[in-house]
């Protein structure tokens, strides 16, 4: 796939981006800090966001801290998020463990780690949960929650809001992974108001959590399979073939000073 051919699955991507934050805008270098996850092009400040009109760059109140806005014109009710496109096959499926309307409008697709012995208690429990009522990942947000005390169950359905945006921004990047720290930056913009670490912790079956060495990566379970992408793309293909390229590269160079 030639640059070109690809410029409208960046602008896509950015676009979805941006349609999940409360105002529809985002830092510049909060976008930048997950260019390559998204697949964008290192200069796509010129060649994605100029050369568009749905976007436009704003001076930030700090110097260095333009902000990427989506014209309010540009229509986002026609998108549909990853997980609904897969309720959506689900219900077509005549094997499919969907079977009322909560389930259809809210579910998640999740999947624990064989280590973990679960009790049917806790499985009836998270199956209730994650049939919560809940804001969508391209539905406005209003903030009439700020300052108030909020029931158990209220506080559940932010969470599970939460849980969307970030299993739709997992889904918007290449390798369906991106560092944790980096997710934290979206927090504010998307109206997150919890710590995004205990989401991870508390959804292990959507998400998954490396913590080898000094990165803290999160995986979009679902998409993964013995290490490998399920669907892979050519983004992601691509750089894999590079990998092995470099390692190979090093492993003779290792065997010849030998």
């Amino acid at each position: 796939m030639s640059i070109n051919e690809s410029k409208p699955l960046m602008i896509e991507r950015l676009v979805r981006l941006l349609a999940m934050s409360v105002s529809r805008s985002l830092p510049f270098r909060v976008v930048f800090k997950v260019w390559r996850e998204l697949g964008l092009l290192d200069e796509f400040k010129d060649s994605v966001i100029y050369q568009n009109l749905i976007f436009s760059i704003c001076d930030g109140i700090k110097p260095n801290n333009d902000v990427v806005k989506l014209d309010c014109r540009h229509p986002i009710h026609n998108f549909s998020a990853h997980v609904d496109n897969w309720r959506k096959n689900e219900c077509e499926n005549e094997s499919s463990e969907i079977d009322d309307e909560l389930a259809i409008r809210f579910d998640f697709k999740y999947e624990f780690s064989r280590e973990m012995r679960l009790c049917k208690d806790f499985r009836r429990r998270v199956k209730e949960l994650y049939r919560l009522e809940y804001v969508g990942s391209y539905e406005s947000f209003g903030s009439g929650s700020e300052g108030k005390k909020l029931s158990w169950c209220g506080i559940k359905v932010l969470e599970m809001r939460a849980a969307r945006i970030v299993h739709e921004f997992l889904s918007l990047t290449v390798g369906k992974m991106v560092e944790v720290d980096w997710i934290s930056h979206f927090r504010k913009w998307f109206g997150i108001d919890l710590n995004i670490w205990d989401l991870f912790l508390d959804h292990l079956g959507i998400f998954y959590l490396s913590t080898k060495g000094n990165r803290h990566m999160i995986f979009l379970r679902e998409t993964y399979e013995r290490g490998c992408l399920i669907e892979p793309n050519p983004v992601y293909a691509m750089r894999r073939k590079l990998i092995h390229l470099v390692i190979l590269g090093y492993r003779r160079t290792f065997w010849r000073r030998m």
